[in-house]
């Protein structure tokens, strides 16, 4: 097809689109193909080829998948296309590996542009459709979770999903306080919100989704950046920047969280779990909230930035809620993300058990981090994880405590080297950690300091949020028999990545760049042999967690590198804690039948995944009202019960339960540790002196 004719045909798509609707403002803008374009696609291929783990060549049979995954990517939820649709695009099937391979883009702005009239057409019926419901009286329901395996088959089928999807759109906002005609505006402005983005998309835009679609084929972890993208990450990473510290990207219409950053606001806060949405922004000092579902990434995060020390409030949609649960305000203070912020914390915790006093000391890591700049200048004594660790342990030793907890929950990593050289710390010498690439090139990093600064019990508190960097250490650990691995699995990712600033690759001049790839380039395995990528790491004992493994975790992600194992290394255990782990087990399974905390805990847990498996709304006003108010009410009476019961003396106390019992029973898992290590001692004190004696006979 020429670029003449590419061009007449989008114009008549976009022309097309504006029939059906008044509410449309915006024409779309027209996709033409540029050499500079061309250019980016064949440099991220040739460089994907060679430099990715699986070095997964172009051909046939992943131009079927990219293909697939192209399609997914404009419409997961399966809202837009219709079947007709997918059959249309299998023309392409294998043609999408000549869009990579010579910068053919045909294929890509032709599969846009259907969906773009399918978005106008979808959101054109919803704006018209909000006009004529007056009314929630309708014994229906609303599946949110609906079976995304079938394409629609015809508009018929679509109309009737939107229909429901409007209707409960609008109730939502009434039932959250909005009367009817405000609530009908909001929409409107939502989805013609929606409308303009998609309208507006540029080349870059669709080149961007296109580009992705093909790094997810390849793994989870593998991404383009344009330059904007780049930029953005860049300010992310040098933590130069001054907002609520989240990293945020889109999801269909919603703009999600990915993670927190350690040290930053809304990690302090202990509110904002991964995968929140932000629903809404209020305006500076004002108690007007703007909706922000249909909204480009790019524009959420300029009202979010702001000076250190400004307040924002954001309306938040918890990640496990349904469609039917209330959105929180939080109130956050902006502030610039520092190096100090996220270094490790420590206190000491005494508990008094049988007429027996404990000391045990606790260590936050929240990130495996490094002073760069400091270390570059040549200076010693330069910040970082273990640095940090050694002090604070040696503080400890002066002191004096019995025991000594690590704390990895909701550390999702960072720096390898620190990971080693923390787990250094603990054992005495041998192998930390196994890598290996593309070309199966094994190496083995070792610790870099011979002897431990601390032989006592050790216990490594882990959760489903716990990866990389944090899976390294916990599984040396373990593997060494050197402490104990407590909590719940842990996320699974078990694969580098490596950082390609495309300008670098490339002889073409862009005035605006190419931005950059992130490549998965090897894979981390366990002393061993186990790799720790799809798998994670499993506790020596699990404790009870509310985040939902089911939907966080690397095996909830799409196409992840698979689980496979190598040859284990040698290496000398610390002692055999297998012994001790068992009795340790059941003193926590009997206390678990006898407290009234973990009970509780328990059950509040699976009535929170209970409640977040739930698919479907009633969209009958007085029905989901009085489902809504018999849950709330439920909720409060035994929320009350409890207070009563667990001898909390006010609501405000009670926040914390979740998180106290939790280290309460992992406080006596401790001693007991503590008991078998005082144990062990004293036999082996005992045969010491048995040999002693007989010597001197």
């Amino acid at each position: 097809m020429s670029k003449v004719t590419k061009i007449v045909f989008i114009c008549l798509i976009a022309l097309s689109t504006q029939v059906g609707s008044q509410n449309s403002e915006v024409y779309p803008s027209i996709l033409i193909e540029k050499p500079v374009d061309n250019h980016l696609l064949k440099l991220v291929t040739v460089i994907s080829e060679r430099a990715h783990i699986n070095q997964k060549k172009i051909n046939n049979e992943s131009s079927i998948k990219i293909l697939q995954t192209f399609i997914d990517s404009l419409d997961s939820l399966k809202v837009y296309f219709m079947k007709s649709d997918i059959n249309y695009f299998q023309r392409y099937k294998y043609k999408i590996d000549e869009s990579l391979i010579n910068g053919d883009l045909d294929a890509v702005f032709d599969i846009f542009a259907v969906f773009r009239l399918r978005v106008q057409q979808r959101l054109s019926y919803s704006i018209d459709l909000l006009n004529e419901i007056n009314s929630f009286e309708a014994d229906e329901s609303y599946y949110f979770r609906s079976d995304t395996s079938i394409w629609p088959k015809s508009s018929d089928q679509l109309d009737e999903i939107w229909r429901k999807r409007t209707k409960n759109d609008l109730l939502s906002l009434i039932l959250a306080g909005q009367s009817i005609e405000k609530a009908k505006v909001t929409l409107t402005k939502r989805y013609t919100r929606l409308l303009k983005r998609i309208n507006d998309y540029k080349e870059d835009d669709v080149i961007n989704i296109f580009l992705n679609s093909y790094m997810a084929y390849l793994d989870p972890h593998s991404n383009y950046l344009n330059p904007s993208q780049a930029e953005e990450y860049e300010i992310q990473t040098t933590l130069s920047y001054e907002g609520i510290g989240a990293r945020l990207q889109n999801n269909e219409e919603f703009i999600e969280i990915v993670n927190l950053i350690p040290g930053g606001p809304a990690e302090k806060n202990g509110t904002l779990n991964p995968l929140d949405r932000i629903i809404g922004i209020y305006e500076d000092n004002s108690d007007k909230i703007i909706d922000v579902i249909g909204w480009d990434l790019n524009d959420v995060v300029k009202l979010i930035r702001g000076p250190k020390g400004s307040k924002i409030k954001l309306r938040i949609l918890p990640t496990s809620s349904n469609v039917d649960s209330n959105p929180y305000d939080l109130s956050l203070i902006r502030d610039s993300v520092t190096l100090e912020e996220q270094a490790a914390t420590s206190y000491i915790k005494t508990i008094e058990l049988e007429e027996k006093e404990f000391q045990i000391g606790f260590i936050t890591i929240p990130s495996f981090y490094q002073d760069f700049a400091a270390r570059r200048q040549g200076l010693e004594n330069y910040k970082s994880t273990t640095s940090d660790v050694k002090n604070i342990v040696s503080e400890f030793k002066e002191i004096g405590i019995d025991a000594l907890i690590v704390d990895l929950r909701g550390n999702s990593g960072g720096l390898l080297d620190e990971a080693v050289s923390l787990t250094g710390l603990f054992i005495k010498d041998g192998p930390i950690v196994q890598l290996k690439d593309m070309d199966n090139n094994l190496e083995v990093i070792n610790d870099p300091s011979y002897g431990s600064i601390y032989d006592g019990p050790l216990v490594v508190m882990v959760d489903r949020y716990s990866a990389s960097a944090s899976e390294i250490f916990a599984g040396a650990i373990q593997d060494y028999q050197r402490g104990i691995v407590v909590g719940q699995k842990t996320f699974g990712k078990g694969s580098v990545q490596n950082l390609y600033p495309l300008d670098r690759y490339s002889r073409y001049k862009s005035k605006k760049g190419f931005g950059q790839l992130t490549l998965t380039i090897a894979k981390y395995y366990r002393i061993t042999g186990d790799g720790t990528q799809n798998k994670g790491i499993e506790p020596d004992i699990n404790l009870p967690s509310f985040i939902n493994d089911g939907i966080i975790g690397e095996e909830t992600k799409n196409n992840p590198l698979p689980w496979d194992k190598i040859p284990s290394l040698k290496f000398n255990t610390h002692t055999n804690l297998q012994q001790y782990i068992n009795d340790i087990e059941k003193n926590h399974q009997i206390r678990k039948s006898e407290s009234l905390a973990l009970d509780v805990l328990i059950e509040d847990i699976n009535e929170f995944r209970k409640f977040s498996e739930v698919n479907s709304v009633s969209l009958n006003m007085e029905i989901r009202k009085s489902k809504r108010d018999e849950r709330t009410k439920i909720n409060d009476e035994r929320r009350t019960n409890r207070l009563e019961e667990l001898g909390f003396k006010d609501e405000k106390s009670f926040e914390d339960f979740s998180s106290e019992t939790i280290l309460d029973e992992t406080y006596l898992m401790v001693i007991d540790l503590i008991e078998s290590y005082n144990n062990e001692y004293s036999v082996r004190s005992s045969e010491n002196n048995l040999i002693t004696s007989h010597s001197n006979h």
